[in-house]
């Protein structure tokens, strides 16, 4: 597999709050989901890890239970992972999952598994109004669509339609 180079991206113009990115998640990683929410003015949106090109998780992590792999995708190794919430606390965009079970974090890999046989992630494959896309930035630009932060887009920066 080559290096990954896109990003799980919210089209905020599409997505319809349901949720199914939550499920597809939480039962893909064995009940360690990776996609939280937040609040915005006039939605509820799904958040989901940046891939950071200098993860904060990463470089905090005590137990070297967050990784970057070959392919530059950051993960969480399950074995490694105390729950000590230095990653939680050290993500500047706050995408970790503070919800622990068993006292480990949920941490968004792409869905390597997928990715391996060139899938898309679950949360991306679940979504019913294609909010959700697996891209490039270009690709994104080529659709008409504004990046807003690392990982959402849409027509309108602020207003939802």
């Amino acid at each position: 597999m080559e290096k990954v180079t896109k990003r799980v991206i919210l089209n905020l113009d599409r997505c319809v709050e349901c949720k199914s990115c939550s499920a597809a998640c939480f039962y893909g990683h064995i009940f360690y989901p990776a996609v939280e929410y937040g609040q915005a003015p006039a939605a509820t949106i799904p958040i989901i890890c940046k891939q950071c090109d200098e993860p904060a998780c990463v470089e905090t992590c005590p137990n070297e239970a967050m990784k970057r792999d070959e392919n530059g995708v950051v993960w969480r190794s399950l074995m490694l992972c105390t729950g000590c919430r230095s990653c939680i606390n050290a993500c500047p965009f706050g995408v970790l999952s503070s919800n622990l079970k068993a006292g480990q974090v949920g941490k968004c890999d792409f869905c390597k598994d997928k990715l391996t046989a060139d899938l898309v992630p679950r949360c991306v494959a679940s979504c019913p109004s294609g909010a959700l896309k697996f891209v490039d930035e270009e690709e994104l630009r080529q659709e008409g669509l504004l990046v807003l932060s690392s990982n959402m887009a849409g027509r309108h920066p602020v207003k939802r339609r």
